[in-house]
């Protein structure tokens, strides 16, 4: 009868405790850590090799709009095994979270690879613009005091 007792303690401590330690981590974390977690899982469903993502050089922005909620950016390089099994050699990445505290609602918006070419860089050197994906996604979330706006000029 002790046996069973135990057995049936285990069975409702157990997976209470797992969802105590996740609410807690979950409390813990905030908004910046589900923005970052959230990127994480939307880039891995993006790679070749999931498994084999790194990341490099990421950074979280947070600012409040003029609506009071507030955007997180994770704003990165993402790097993972290509077709052939090595190292792309890592590419940008941007992803837009929002946390509405008046509707008590937290979203992911997008997460955004650089796909730009190397025909896309070299017209916008020419041009002596940024690409689209600098322009739309990297200038538009990832700029703050610390990481300044890209701009291209002839030099550059």
């Amino acid at each position: 009868m002790k046996i069973i007792k135990w057995i049936v303690i285990v069975i409702i401590a157990v997976p209470l405790a797992l969802v105590a330690f996740m609410y807690a981590r979950n409390k813990m974390v905030g908004p910046a850590g589900w923005a970052e977690d959230n990127t994480i899982k939307q880039l891995k469903g993006m790679m070749k090799d999931p498994d084999s993502m790194v990341i490099r050089s990421s950074f979280v922005l947070q600012r409040t709009n003029a609506d009071g909620n507030t955007e997180i950016s994770v704003c990165g390089i993402v790097d993972g095994k290509n077709a052939f099994g090595g190292y792309a050699g890592g590419t940008r990445f941007v992803s837009l979270s929002m946390d509405n505290k008046k509707i008590n609602t937290f979203d992911t918006i997008f997460v955004k690879i650089d796909e730009s070419t190397a025909s896309d860089r070299a017209l916008a050197k020419r041009v002596d613009s940024v690409t689209p994906f600098e322009h739309a996604y990297w200038n538009g979330s990832c700029v703050d005091e610390t990481h300044p706006m890209l701009v291209r000029t002839s030099e550059s």
